[in-house]
């Protein structure tokens, strides 16, 4: 048998949303024919049968059939295809990718491979290579659809010849901001007037999207900033470089809106440098060439390609007639500040065409000499100049905090002797490091000025919630530990501009850190975060600030937060479902809400929806009524609805009746077999159980074997005190009926400088709280009288689950080491395991008199059969669904900024 070309088997839509590249497609040798393959007779009908497979979904039929295939004809291309199709469906990346890169090679003529590359190049974050590949797919296949949509999206203008771009300088000194005392002042219309910075940072990662997949739509950026000139601010940040398509979005609004015009605050990224050493000549090096391409294409004159982790292409819309400033870096690591101030041949001061250090830390000068460094090349190249700050926040301020103690300090008041190995990785300290940008100078050639930046949330460090001075503070809107520290902050930095460059609170079910008048690191309702940000927003401008930038445009997925960081497994797709217990994903002023708008079920909203789901146990319940009990999913919550007929238009008998709403997340030989408040027993272990006494007692509780965080009593003395954390977490069979409640650790217990011990603080996250979702957004359950159905949601990770897109709960990689079995071995780890699904079990009783109702029915001895249990189970996914809204944060801070 012999064949020359593949047929093209491959449905299109495999290829994802990230880029990547493998250089400049040879088209000589991509359009020579296949080599001629020999294979026995019968191969080709094998390899059929295993696309069919594959077209229908017979994932394991397919794979069985390209084995075989293979083990006839090694060398077979499309059997070679298939098989690393399969492989990229069970989501085995790396092997996929792996034989997509020898068929490229083997045979470069053909079209499939290439769009395998592609793909898998995209899954492994290299956007470069997935270009390249696309264009070798288009360059084989002219006609080929796919490949000229992805290019479209992910390479906007790759087709499109191109005049040179001109670096442009202009005449007299373009300055449109000027520092002027400790404010700014814009020019417009030939004249200065006083200037107030106050608008939004943009964090532009949509759901499903990693930080550096910025969205390369014109339209999308231009509804983005229509929506936040109309709640009246005036300045935007960015962090990083974003795609052309954001410059020309941003340009055609502000020529279209001359009168009031969004103003940009552009800033140059950089990781930490190689070993603390911010003198390494290859990291300054990159942050110089950085630092040129930020302000070329501002110019409209920059053109380099995407690079894994940044964006690229072709900047020719001109912005600088709108970019009134500059913020260098990001929120620096205090231990990587010590580990370069520790270098005694460093040079501690600068003297520049623009700024001036006399004497200050090496790492101060090193700020100061990349802020000098942009300052002369804008000026030499552009003629321009605007206002410069580097990026700084509370943990490296120069306020000498005393109520911050190191840990070395903690640890003497415990009584522990204690020293620092570098093999633990580095120690973050609150206090005890500065960077001062008030010791900076401008020059008489600076007209633009300096000016300082913080990141300053209400929260965190707990300084601003333990010094003294703060707790004392109250602005002309009541107490308040922030405006406290605003006011310290605005002290220490007299003479010069203080931009408070992000601040806000986020509005998600789950609480990092508490703060005295409330304002925690999440716990916060929506209505809640946007009393927050007005509050804020007014502190700010009244402690003498010159800017509040509110963080963030848009919720974004892939971030993370310490309370929850270690349970997101695998990390790499954390970004595919919403978190509701993550504080760092909720910030945003406009919601990425998981789920599409039309399905999701909302709390005491239309019954319809919840009907929709499919039901997982149904018959006779309380006094013999008939009742179901459906489930659900979205990218964020598990849904549950109990509905029964002979519940409408009745409010539920609290008084009478207790409910206990089992949930077996995997192996129903584990987990807790003894249901206490029922008293019954059952052949399938539960993880979790909702307890319902009524609207005002309800709560998710867990079997103590798998509770992941750490009792007070064990965070507040002992071994372990201080750590939110137990182990193992693994859940083990008991019928004891021991249940323990979700308290979490949100403030650790501490120590003053004077020995005074701080207690621990926390709370019970799994308290349910009953309310409709159009009253509260963080509710979760509702009893709907009219429908007679409770509805229920339970955000994922509330349960254990570490990827829902994956289905996998979180166990230990080694059970019988984690339990003290395995003596000497390996270190057991928390893994994301994969789940067959969930059981559910229901029952309700009257406390004291027994059960009135089970669901499913309890056999003949009061006990519930493994047998009467169906399996729910979800569909996995590689795309998220989502869908966005306007938070009242938004409303609230339109009002404000609009106010005469």
């Amino acid at each position: 048998m012999k064949r020359r070309t593949p047929a093209r088997r491959v449905a299109a839509g495999l290829a994802t949303a990230l880029l990547s590249s493998l250089g400049s497609p040879d088209i000589a040798t991509a359009q020579r024919p296949l080599p001629v393959v020999t294979c026995p007779a019968g191969t080709d009908a094998i390899v059929a049968a295993g696309w069919a497979a594959y077209r229908a979904d017979s994932i394991t039929v397919a794979a069985r059939r390209f084995a075989d295939a293979l083990a006839r004809c090694p060398e077979d291309h499309d059997a070679t295809l298939g098989r690393a199709y399969v492989l990229l469906r069970d989501g085995d990346v790396e092997a996929a990718d792996a034989l997509f890169h020898t068929l490229a090679r083997r045979t470069p003529a053909s079209a499939d491979a290439w769009e395998g590359v592609a793909t898998t190049s995209t899954r492994r974050g290299r956007p470069d290579e997935a270009i390249s590949a696309w264009r070798r797919v288009l360059a084989l296949a002219p006609a080929h659809r796919e490949a000229r949509a992805q290019l479209d999206r992910l390479a906007p203008g790759w087709s499109r010849v191109t005049s040179p771009l001109v670096k442009r300088r202009a005449a007299t000194l373009d300055l449109t901001l000027r520092v002027r005392g400790e404010g700014f002042e814009l020019r417009r219309d030939g004249a200065w007037t006083p200037f107030y910075m106050q608008g939004v940072n943009l964090g532009l990662a949509m759901p499903g999207k990693w930080p550096s997949e910025f969205p390369a739509d014109s339209a999308l950026y231009a509804k983005w900033l229509g929506m936040i000139g109309e709640m009246h601010a005036n300045t935007l940040r960015a962090y990083t470089i974003l795609p052309p398509e954001f410059y020309r979005a941003l340009r055609g609004h502000n020529l279209t809106h001359p009168r009031a015009p969004l103003y940009l605050v552009h800033g140059v990224w950089t990781e930490l440098p190689p070993r603390d050493d911010f003198n390494d000549r290859g990291f300054n090096a990159g942050f110089a060439e950085e630092i040129r391409r930020v302000v070329d294409l501002l110019h409209g004159a920059a053109e380099f390609p995407v690079r894994p982790g940044h964006s690229g292409g072709r900047y020719e819309a001109d912005v600088s007639p709108w970019t009134i400033g500059y913020i260098l870096g990001r929120e620096w690591e205090p231990y990587s500040v010590v580990g370069f101030n520790a270098d005694s041949a460093a040079a501690r001061s600068h003297a520049g065409t623009h700024l001036v250090l006399a004497n200050g830390t090496p790492t101060d000068a090193w700020m100061v000499r990349q802020c000098d460094y942009l300052l002369t090349y804008e000026e030499e190249t552009y003629n321009a100049q605007r206002p410069i700050a580097y990026s700084n926040w509370p943990t490296t301020d120069p306020i000498v905090h005393r109520s911050e103690t190191s840990y070395a300090q903690q640890m003497r008041f415990r009584g522990i002797e204690w020293t620092y190995d570098p093999r633990h990785g580095p120690l973050h300290e609150e206090e005890g490091v500065a960077l001062d940008p008030s010791l900076v100078r401008t020059t008489a050639r600076n007209v633009a000025g300096w000016f300082a930046s913080y990141h300053v949330y209400p929260y965190y460090p707990d300084f601003l919630i333990l010094d003294r001075g703060y707790n004392l503070a109250s602005s002309s809107l009541g107490r308040s530990n922030y405006f406290g520290y605003l006011q310290d902050l605005r002290r220490v930095h007299r003479g010069i501009p203080l931009v408070i460059s992000e601040f806000g609170v986020p509005s998600s079910r789950g609480d990092g850190h508490q703060q005295p008048q409330g304002w925690d690191h999440g716990g916060l309702d929506e209505t809640q975060q946007a009393a927050a940000y007005v509050r804020l927003a007014r502190e700010i401008r009244e402690a003498g600030a010159a800017g509040a930038i509110a963080f963030a445009w848009l919720d974004e997925w892939f971030k993370k937060n310490w309370i929850v960081v270690d349970f997101e497994l695998p990390m790499e797709r954390e970004r595919l479902w919403h978190n509701m217990m993550d504080p760092e994903e909720h910030y945003g002023l406009l919601a990425m809400r998981p789920g599409t708008a039309d399905r999701v079920p909302e709390l005491g909203g239309d019954a319809v929806r919840w009907r929709a789901f499919a039901a997982v146990q149904a018959g006779a319940f309380i006094d013999g009524d008939s009742a179901v009990l459906r489930a659900g999913h979205d990218e964020g919550f598990v849904y549950l609805a109990l509905e029964s007929p002979a519940w409408r238009g009745r409010p539920f008998p609290w008084g009478a009746q207790r409910l206990e709403l089992a949930i077996d997340t995997h192996d129903p030989a584990r987990g807790q077999r003894f249901l206490p408040g029922g008293r019954v027993r059952s052949a399938v272990g539960f993880e979790f159980v909702v307890e319902i006494n009524g609207p005002a007692d309800a709560q998710l509780k867990v079997t103590p074997d798998y509770q992941i965080y750490a009792s007070i009593e064990r965070a507040r003395s002992g071994p372990f005190y201080g750590e939110p954390f137990r182990r193992p977490v693994l859940s083990v069979a008991r019928d004891d009926g021991a249940l323990d409640s979700l308290w979490s650790l949100t403030n650790r217990p501490r120590f003053m400088e004077d020995g005074t011990e701080v207690p621990a603080m926390g709370l019970n996250i799994g308290r349910l709280r009953h309310a409709r979702a159009s009253e509260h957004s963080n509710a979760d359950w509702w009893y709907d009288e009219r429908a007679g159905m409770l509805q229920l949601r339970l955000p994922w990770a509330m349960l254990n689950v570490t990827d829902p897109s994956s289905r996998r709960v979180l166990t230990e990689s080694d059970p019988e080491q984690a339990l003290g079995r395995r003596p000497g071995a390996p270190p057991s780890i928390w893994i994301g395991s994969p789940t067959e699904g969930f059981r559910f079990g229901v029952l309700a009783y009257r406390p004291g008199r027994g059960v009135t109702g089970a669901l499913p029915a309890l056999d003949d001895r009061g006990e519930w059969p493994l047998a009467r249990f169906h399996t729910w189970t979800w569909p996995t996914w590689e795309e998220p669904t989502w869908h966005e809204y306007l938070k009242p944060s938004y409303r609230a801070l339109q009002q404000l900024w609009g106010a005469p």
